[in-house]
């Protein structure tokens, strides 16, 4: 299920480990591990104490964890554009979608030619550079994500990717994973597509999670005696949420009503509570999967002797609702932490910011200028984000509050304020953080000038400007398309 850039010949698996670090260049390897709607509060370094993370609570624990990590822009690709390059996507001022994709999300879109990505660089710098991901969205016709990379892999088949054929499932009967509410629905279409995608699975090895690590471990080996970048990215735990049946059984032992593993974007009214905690079981059993085969290509990185020559990263791009306010899913004007909150440990081989909490306000963006430092690298053009080693040591990012942008609406955080509006200023929602942690009582009406100040603070990040963006804008290009 997987498609490469070019067949890369694999050797005897009991290979030599590497040099070590005193009989090799100087230079460390990179790699960053992003992980797909992984929710900070959903990992046991973060202080969740219900979901088994074993293996990001152990690099945790040998790694700067930052506390305060946001994206800059929602969702997937917005958040790997930023990544990549090093620069803001928000305010979305200039978007146009593109044919090609059916996701109509303000900002996505391929990265901008005129821009340099991290892969790029390191490349021109010597590196062996490889991707690896099941994130599909990365791989449509009119993206161009794995850029620079001179060795990618596609392991195909997750959500909607136009992998399986939907026809071979037309017949199957569904009752048992989708809620009555749902036939007839591009939600029906979508998870026949999954299905067919998924129809021969069978081993824990044949999920998705499973198969990234083990072609990321397939990567090392090939590559482990040569300075390598390496991305592996996972769409898990994003839905559908159908980890084997185990790692569910862990969080909700005994249930045995509708397995809905892929639960609508919606309000959860027509759920019922045994449901709704199952569906939290199954994404919590996603969670426990990914940790679990993170850790096992952890131990890959160790047992080649490169774990110690090898900067690593890992972060997640977004959260999920998941009934917190009444719904699950993604939406744009529900910008609270739940989407937001993330997280990013870097493990240095050095051990500097080892168990170290870093609190200063930092975003996904500041990744490649920090990393590129790190390795004594420089970038060709500027970047917005910010080397994050200082902080990391110590000292301080400089900034007092994070903006971010998902579809129409902005959202601002600082210490002592939570603000959501959209993009002309309208429907405003303010939450003092100190009186109201959990973000419940709007009282925008009752600080109008509190309000206008941060909508001015939203505007000097934007540059100045919100531009409207109009249907039109949302439309593929072109005269006409097609929305598969």
């Amino acid at each position: 299920m997987t498609q490469t850039s070019k067949p890369v010949p694999h050797h005897n698996c009991l290979l030599e480990p590497r040099d070590s670090a005193s009989e090799r260049s100087e230079r460390l390897n990179l790699v960053i591990v992003i992980i797909d709607s992984l929710r900070r509060d959903h990992v046991g370094a973060y202080g969740n104490d219900w979901i088994s993370t074993p293996s990001l609570d152990s690099l945790a624990v040998e790694s700067a964890r930052f506390a305060n990590i946001y994206p800059e822009a929602l969702p997937t690709l917005q958040v790997r554009q930023s990544t990549y390059t090093g620069n803001r996507l928000f305010p979305f001022n200039n978007h146009a979608s593109k044919k090609g994709d059916f996701v109509r999300w303000p900002g996505w879109h391929q990265v901008d030619e005129r821009q340099v990505t991290l892969a790029e660089i390191m490349a021109h710098a010597g590196y062996r550079t490889g991707l690896v991901t099941d994130t599909y969205h990365q791989f449509k016709p009119s993206m161009n994500f794995h850029r620079g990379f001179q060795q990618f892999t596609w392991i195909r088949g997750q959500e909607a990717d136009g992998y399986g054929s939907s026809s071979v499932m037309a017949n199957v009967d569904l009752s048992d994973v989708i809620h009555p509410a749902f036939p007839g629905t591009p939600r029906e279409w979508a998870l026949r597509r999954y299905l067919a995608n998924t129809r021969d699975r069978h081993y824990e090895e044949d999920y998705f999670a499973p198969q990234v690590f083990r072609a990321a471990m397939n990567f090392v080996e090939d590559n482990h005696r040569d300075d390598f970048l390496l991305v592996v990215d996972s769409f898990d735990p994003h839905e559908p949420w159908d980890p084997p049946p185990w790692y569910a059984e862990m969080y909700d032992p005994g249930y045995e009503g509708r397995n809905l593993i892929w639960p609508t974007y919606g309000d959860t009214d027509m759920l019922s509570a045994a449901e709704l905690d199952h569906i939290r079981a199954n994404f919590a059993g996603e969670v426990t999967m990914v940790d679990r085969w993170l850790g096992r290509f952890v131990d890959k990185l160790r047992d080649l002797n490169v774990l110690d020559d090898t900067l690593l990263v890992v972060l997640s791009d977004h959260g999920m609702s998941l009934n917190e306010r009444g719904v699950i899913g993604k939406y744009e004007e529900q910008i609270y932490p739940e989407l937001t909150d993330i997280i990013m440990l870097i493990r240095d081989p050095s051990g500097t910011g080892a168990g170290q909490v870093v609190d200063e306000y930092a975003y996904d963006h500041d990744v490649l200028p920090t990393v590129l430092a790190r390795l004594g690298l420089e970038p060709p053009l500027p970047v917005d984000g910010i080397d994050l080693a200082p902080a990391i040591a110590g000292g301080s990012t400089g900034r007092d509050y994070v903006t971010c942008c998902f579809g129409q609406y902005l959202q601002y955080q600082a210490p002592d304020w939570w603000y959501i509006t959209r993009r002309d200023g309208s429907e405003p929602r303010l939450y003092d953080r100190a009186a109201d942690p959990d973000l419940r009582t709007n009282i925008a009406a009752s600080e109008p000038e509190r309000c206008a100040e941060i909508y001015a603070r939203l505007e000097a990040d934007a540059g100045g400007e919100f531009s409207e963006i109009t249907p039109s804008q949302l439309r593929r290009e072109g005269e006409w398309y097609h929305q598969a």
